[in-house]
């Protein structure tokens, strides 16, 4: 720790008497006689970090020589984090215990950690100079959905959807939002998909009033005491409101609209109501919207006026709604009247007819649209532009290349055709006008794919002839198999052993065939044929090998027979000239090498 050293000291005296002639001492034995009876009590310091061995120095009489103690310090122990396994906890800190000064002090407080908790508050160590293991969990977090209006006030029970998630646990709650009878969901709070952290989650879930049909008068003042009923829930999407909601009925009046869709939940829809005249002097006129392909009512708005007065009514915002759901003008028999007024025919329907076709796009290579996304783009949820494979398609020709067990030998030739058409589709209903339309490929026929040859195989064909192309896939498999070999055996039709049985050899410009093969060389043994050109490349061909004999040489005694004598009285005898050279050469030729004796004369 680096203490200074406390020390005492002692001061020892004696009186002496000296003679003053010798100088010499008298007394010598005198007694020492020191300033103090003891050295004090030494109170050990206390050293931030460090635990002493004793508290300190007692108190001990002064003699005539110097006394040392020692005080030994040692390290304070520490608090060490650890998990439920006992694995110290990473970056968790680790205090040392403070010290009292051979002690540390009881019910030290464990150091906090976020987001997790001790087992115990504090701890009081027995041996200063250990560690004292603390065991933290993971702290548990609740998950609950909160369902409020816009000034914080429950609309329905909260939820909660658990207790003991930990740390880092994903969760997901947006699918939780709930309908509740009068309101609407805002929108999915943003904590609704997350992770935990240090804290509870509390998601809420914050909904505001439905919107209200108002009744007004014509100068869009509220008409007093008329029904003002609130939109009715969406029963599937609580953020939505249920379309064509019939208006009140208000006696005396007449809305200008039987139903509203309300764009925005929220937000109140005045709806115009005009007093009704007593019929004797109210007429009434009806513009009528019709699909001419159905020859159904798309929609009907009724105006009402006194007899000869201008029907105030305009077509083009309603014609304008049509066509962004597809639809085209064909005939407006309103605008076509001019200037039209209310009749006074209370017996006949004035009746305005507007006519609507449905309009039509093509789609296809050149002209394509993202499947699935509005064909009308002020109508997102009418109908949506089809599927890409309705108007392209892709067809492929494969041909595998394999041996006789299906292995793959090399990479398939793989050619491909494009078919297209392009279809006329109905932007009111999404129908396709034209489903049998022609495709067309953008090629006739796939290409012929040649067969090579793969040394040591034999093909099933040495091409594959490119079929026209189809609307479906096109798979041709080449089969590979061993080429044959030549089996040298022996004239039993024994196969000869260890000798060589070496395959045909391909045919480099025929993967189908071979090319005549050498019969191998067996030292001492002769083949019947010197080549083979097998008539099925596919079987082995044995071949008959003899063995080369070399017979034993032979002694041939030529000696001719003992000459006769021919008694001629007139001539003297003569002997029969016999030629051997021709001989001998026919025997060498037999393999009899040595002649021993000739007594032949030639």
């Amino acid at each position: 720790p680096g203490l200074d050293d406390d020390v005492q000291t002692s001061t020892w005296t004696r009186t002496l008497n000296v003679d003053k002639v010798t100088g010499d001492v008298l007394n010598p034995a005198e007694p020492w006689t020191p300033d103090k009876p003891t050295y004090d009590e030494v109170n050990v310091p206390v050293v931030p970090g460090y635990y002493a061995d004793q508290p300190e120095v007692p108190a001990k009489p002064t003699v005539q020589e110097n006394i040392t103690d020692k005080v030994v310090y040692k390290p304070m122990g520490k608090i060490v984090p650890v998990d439920p396994s006992g694995n110290p906890i990473p970056d968790a800190p680790t205090p040392q215990y403070p010290n009292d000064p051979t002690k540390t002090t009881p019910n030290q407080p464990v150091p906090s950690i976020p987001g997790m908790t001790p087992e115990k508050p504090a701890v009081t160590p027995e041996n200063p100079g250990q560690d004292t293991k603390v065991v933290y969990e993971m702290d548990k977090h609740s998950l609950t959905e909160r369902f409020v209006d816009e000034a914080g006030n429950e609309l329905e029970a909260s939820v909660v959807k658990g207790e003991d998630y930990v740390k880092n646990t994903p969760y997901d709650v947006t699918g939780d939002s709930k309908v509740i009878k009068g309101y609407y969901l805002k929108a999915v709070p943003d904590n609704a998909k997350g992770t935990f952290g240090d804290d509870n989650v509390t998601v809420t879930f914050t909904y505001a009033k439905l919107g209200k049909i108002i009744p007004v008068d014509p100068s869009g003042n509220p008409i007093p005491d008329a029904p003002t009923p609130q939109y009715p829930n969406d029963p599937t999407d609580p953020t939505k409101t249920t379309p064509n909601q019939p208006v009140p009925t208000i006696p005396g009046m007449t809305p200008q609209t039987p139903v509203v869709t309300p764009k925005q939940p929220g937000k109140d829809t005045p709806v115009t109501y005009v007093p009704v005249v007593p019929e004797k002097q109210l007429q009434t006129a009806k513009i009528v919207y019709v699909d001419t392909k159905t020859g159904k009512t798309l929609e009907t708005d009724t105006v009402t006026g006194k007899s000869g007065e201008k029907i105030d009514y305009p077509t083009t915002p309603r014609i304008d709604e049509w066509r962004d759901k597809g639809y085209r003008l064909v005939e407006d028999g309103f605008a076509e009247a001019g200037t039209p007024v209310y009749d006074d025919n209370d017996d006949v329907e004035q009746i305005f007819i507007v006519k609507l076709d449905h309009d039509t796009a093509p789609v296809g290579p050149n002209d394509p649209h993202e499947p699935e996304t509005p064909i009308n783009p002020n109508d997102p949820n009418g109908p949506k532009w089809p599927a890409k494979d309705s108007y392209t398609k892709q067809y492929t020709s494969t041909v595998h290349f394999v041996d006789e067990n299906g292995n793959k030998l090399h990479d398939d030739n793989v050619q491909t055709s494009n078919w297209t058409r392009t279809l006329i589709v109905d932007k009111a209903t999404g129908e396709i006008l034209n489903p049998d339309e022609a495709w067309h490929s953008d090629i006739d026929k796939y290409s012929d794919v040649k067969v090579d040859p793969i040394k040591g195989l034999l093909s099933d064909r040495n091409s594959v002839p490119g079929e026209v192309a189809q609307q479906q896939d096109i798979v041709n498999t080449v089969v590979y198999k061993q080429i044959g070999k030549i089996v040298p055996v022996d004239p039993s039709g024994n196969p000869i052993p260890d000798a060589p049985t070496p395959q045909y050899r391909n045919n480099p410009n025929d993967p189908t065939k071979v090319i005549v093969t050498n019969t191998p060389e067996i030292p001492g043994m002769t083949p019947e044929v010197p080549s083979v050109t097998p008539e099925n490349p596919g079987e082995d061909t044995p071949i008959v090998y003899n063995k080369v004999e070399t017979p034993t040489p032979k002694t041939v005694d030529v000696t001719p027979e003992t000459p006769k004598t021919v008694d001629v009285t007139s001539e003297t005898p003569k002997a029969t000239p016999v030629k051997t050279a021709p001989q001998l050469k026919k025997l060498r030729r037999q393999n009899y090498h040595k002649l021993v004796k000739s007594k032949i004369r030639r």
